[in-house]
Protein backbone atom coordinates (compact mmCIF):
# COMPACT_ATOMS: atom_id res chain seq x y z
CA UNK A 1 0.00 0.00 0.00
CA UNK A 2 3.12 2.31 0.11
CA UNK A 3 2.95 2.75 -3.55
CA UNK A 4 -0.86 4.34 -3.42
CA UNK A 5 0.00 6.18 -0.27
CA UNK A 6 3.19 7.80 -2.62
CA UNK A 7 0.28 8.03 -5.32
CA UNK A 8 -1.71 9.88 -2.78
CA UNK A 9 0.88 12.17 -1.49
CA UNK A 10 1.80 12.89 -5.16
CA UNK A 11 -1.45 14.01 -6.10
CA UNK A 12 -1.78 16.26 -3.23
CA UNK A 13 1.42 17.82 -4.02
CA UNK A 14 0.82 18.54 -7.31
CA UNK A 15 -3.03 19.92 -6.66
CA UNK A 16 -2.19 21.63 -2.97
CA UNK A 17 -6.47 22.10 -2.63
CA UNK A 18 -6.78 18.20 -2.15
CA UNK A 19 -7.11 18.15 1.84
CA UNK A 20 -7.64 14.11 1.68
CA UNK A 21 -7.61 11.06 -0.39
CA UNK A 22 -8.12 7.91 0.40
CA UNK A 23 -8.68 4.30 -2.25
CA UNK A 24 -11.56 2.73 -0.66
CA UNK A 25 -13.44 -0.20 -1.64
CA UNK A 26 -16.84 -0.49 -2.50
CA UNK A 27 -17.96 -1.64 0.51
CA UNK A 28 -16.44 1.29 2.47
CA UNK A 29 -13.00 -0.24 3.48
CA UNK A 30 -10.15 2.51 3.10
CA UNK A 31 -7.24 0.52 1.21
CA UNK A 32 -5.07 3.49 1.86
CA UNK A 33 -5.53 6.97 2.39
CA UNK A 34 -3.92 10.56 3.64
CA UNK A 35 -6.33 12.27 5.68
CA UNK A 36 -6.42 15.34 6.92
CA UNK A 37 -6.22 14.78 10.95
CA UNK A 38 -9.51 15.70 11.82
CA UNK A 39 -11.36 13.22 9.51
CA UNK A 40 -11.40 9.39 10.24
CA UNK A 41 -11.00 7.10 8.18
CA UNK A 42 -14.03 4.44 8.75
CA UNK A 43 -16.59 7.58 8.23
CA UNK A 44 -14.70 8.79 5.02
CA UNK A 45 -14.75 5.57 3.63
CA UNK A 46 -18.45 4.64 4.67
CA UNK A 47 -19.74 7.76 3.23
CA UNK A 48 -17.58 7.72 -0.10
CA UNK A 49 -19.32 3.86 -0.56
CA UNK A 50 -22.73 5.39 0.48
CA UNK A 51 -22.27 7.96 -2.71
CA UNK A 52 -21.52 5.38 -4.60
CA UNK A 53 -24.20 3.44 -4.29
CA UNK A 54 -26.55 6.47 -4.40
CA UNK A 55 -24.78 7.11 -7.74
CA UNK A 56 -24.73 3.81 -9.30
CA UNK A 57 -28.82 3.86 -8.48
CA UNK A 58 -29.56 7.22 -9.87
CA UNK A 59 -27.33 6.49 -13.39
CA UNK A 60 -29.30 3.37 -13.60
CA UNK A 61 -32.96 4.56 -12.90
CA UNK A 62 -32.26 7.45 -15.88
CA UNK A 63 -29.99 4.72 -18.15
CA UNK A 64 -27.11 7.15 -17.42
CA UNK A 65 -24.52 4.05 -17.97
CA UNK A 66 -21.65 3.13 -16.02
CA UNK A 67 -20.62 5.58 -13.27
CA UNK A 68 -17.37 7.46 -13.70
CA UNK A 69 -17.39 10.31 -10.92
CA UNK A 70 -19.13 11.85 -8.88
CA UNK A 71 -18.93 15.09 -7.00
CA UNK A 72 -20.89 17.31 -4.25
CA UNK A 73 -20.04 20.64 -3.89
CA UNK A 74 -20.51 23.26 -1.04
CA UNK A 75 -18.89 26.82 0.02
CA UNK A 76 -16.22 25.40 1.15
CA UNK A 77 -15.10 22.04 0.47
CA UNK A 78 -16.36 19.52 -2.66
CA UNK A 79 -15.65 16.12 -2.37
CA UNK A 80 -14.79 13.87 -5.65
CA UNK A 81 -15.05 10.29 -6.09
CA UNK A 82 -13.84 8.64 -9.09
CA UNK A 83 -14.31 5.48 -9.94
CA UNK A 84 -10.54 3.10 -10.05
CA UNK A 85 -12.16 -0.51 -11.01
CA UNK A 86 -15.04 -2.20 -10.74
CA UNK A 87 -14.42 -2.30 -6.64
CA UNK A 88 -12.03 0.49 -6.17
CA UNK A 89 -12.79 4.27 -5.93
CA UNK A 90 -10.30 7.40 -5.61
CA UNK A 91 -12.47 9.57 -2.76
CA UNK A 92 -11.37 13.15 -2.48
CA UNK A 93 -12.06 15.97 0.01
CA UNK A 94 -10.81 18.84 -1.82
CA UNK A 95 -11.34 23.04 -1.35
CA UNK A 96 -14.07 24.48 -3.36
CA UNK A 97 -11.71 27.23 -5.13
CA UNK A 98 -9.69 24.12 -7.22
CA UNK A 99 -9.30 24.56 -10.48
CA UNK A 100 -11.12 22.03 -11.72
CA UNK A 101 -9.65 21.42 -15.27
CA UNK A 102 -6.29 20.71 -13.48
CA UNK A 103 -7.90 18.62 -11.05
CA UNK A 104 -9.32 16.16 -13.22
CA UNK A 105 -6.72 15.59 -15.18
CA UNK A 106 -4.58 14.78 -11.75
CA UNK A 107 -7.04 12.44 -10.19
CA UNK A 108 -8.02 10.43 -13.47
CA UNK A 109 -4.37 9.66 -13.98
CA UNK A 110 -3.43 8.74 -10.91
CA UNK A 111 -6.84 6.68 -10.47
CA UNK A 112 -5.30 4.84 -13.73
CA UNK A 113 -1.94 4.34 -12.01
CA UNK A 114 -3.55 2.93 -8.97
CA UNK A 115 -5.61 0.79 -10.63
CA UNK A 116 -2.90 -0.28 -12.58
CA UNK A 117 -1.07 -1.44 -8.89
CA UNK A 118 -4.21 -3.30 -7.74
CA UNK A 119 -5.03 -4.87 -11.01
CA UNK A 120 -0.73 -6.26 -10.20
CA UNK A 121 -1.53 -6.87 -6.46
CA UNK A 122 -4.67 -9.12 -7.72
CA UNK A 123 -2.54 -11.20 -10.18
CA UNK A 124 0.19 -12.03 -7.61
CA UNK A 125 -1.34 -12.45 -4.57
CA UNK A 126 -1.76 -16.49 -4.50
CA UNK A 127 -4.90 -18.53 -2.75
CA UNK A 128 -3.77 -20.36 0.29
CA UNK A 129 -5.19 -24.13 0.22
CA UNK A 130 -5.98 -25.10 3.15
CA UNK A 131 -3.80 -28.09 3.22
CA UNK A 132 -0.95 -25.86 2.71
CA UNK A 133 -2.17 -24.18 6.06
CA UNK A 134 -2.75 -27.26 8.03
CA UNK A 135 1.04 -28.87 6.89
CA UNK A 136 -0.72 -31.27 4.45
CA UNK A 137 -2.80 -33.12 7.40
CA UNK A 138 -6.45 -32.36 6.70
CA UNK A 139 -7.43 -35.10 8.83
CA UNK A 140 -8.38 -32.48 11.69
CA UNK A 141 -11.09 -31.45 9.31
CA UNK A 142 -12.11 -34.21 8.00
CA UNK A 143 -15.78 -34.97 8.46
CA UNK A 144 -16.97 -31.15 9.63
CA UNK A 145 -19.58 -29.60 7.69
CA UNK A 146 -20.75 -25.86 8.17
CA UNK A 147 -23.51 -26.97 10.47
CA UNK A 148 -21.26 -28.44 12.72
CA UNK A 149 -19.33 -25.30 12.71
CA UNK A 150 -22.39 -23.55 13.33
CA UNK A 151 -23.81 -25.54 16.03
CA UNK A 152 -20.71 -25.16 18.39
Amino acid sequence: MEKIEELLNQLIRKVPQIRAAAVVNTEGIVIASVLEGNISEENFGAMSAALLGLGDSVLSEVKGGKLSEIYVKGNEKMILLSKISKDQLLSLSISSDAPLGLLLVEVRKTAKMIGAILSEMEKTQTVTDISELLGGDTSIIEGLSFKDLLEE
